[in-house]
């Protein structure tokens, strides 16, 4: 069942905003057919099999969630499309961090506080009616196994249960990054 009016919304929002919608489909299309091109060859210094899956990874939830805010915005539910926006931006960053600078580093970093998370996650399950039967031995097994795998070799002291670029929050990540990355809403 549609929306009151939605017809008429979406009609009016392709008519006023075409070259905006155009260009982010345009952006959209050209990233995916990069990453669909066909073999990848690997030059760069610093990027190794397990940094470019990681990029790569990232880079395909942030054309995911570009391509939602895309629709939403199009449909004119741009508060649901604004909601997305932070994730895009997490995405983004996550793939500039890693990008900048020591990308081995910094992707087992991201990788471990990925884990990390799930650790987190799965001990709350623990306690947690209706949740607790998902917080099986295996799951813990997993989690703990893929810790240990992308923390060993990082520098001693690396905490990777707080945010995975070592900052309080997203806001803060992105604006130690220094680059033309910034926090955005639509």
């Amino acid at each position: 069942m549609s929306l009151p009016h939605e017809a008429e919304v979406i009609a009016d929002i392709a008519r006023k905003y075409r070259a905006e919608l155009d260009a982010m489909a345009a952006l959209h299309d050209a990233v995916v057919g990069m990453m669909s091109a066909g073999a990848w060859t690997i030059g760069s210094r610093g990027l190794d099999g397990p940094v470019v899956e990681t990029a790569i990874g990232l880079l395909t939830k942030a054309c995911k969630t570009f391509r939602s805010i895309q629709i939403l915005c199009e449909r004119g539910l741009i508060d649901d499309a604004n909601a997305l926006v932070p994730v895009l931006m997490e995405n983004t960053s996550a793939i500039a961090f890693i990008l900048q600078k020591k990308p081995r580093e910094r992707a087992r970093i991201y990788q471990a506080h990925t884990f990390a998370e799930t650790l987190k996650m799965l001990n709350h399950w623990k306690s947690a009616p209706g949740l607790k039967r998902k917080a099986t031995k295996k799951a813990f097994k997993q989690a703990k196994e893929g810790l240990a795998y992308w923390t060993k070799g990082l520098p001693a002291g690396t905490d990777v249960t707080r945010h995975w670029f070592g900052k309080p929050n997203l806001l803060e990540a992105v604006k130690a990054l220094r680059s033309n990355v910034m926090y955005a809403t639509l």
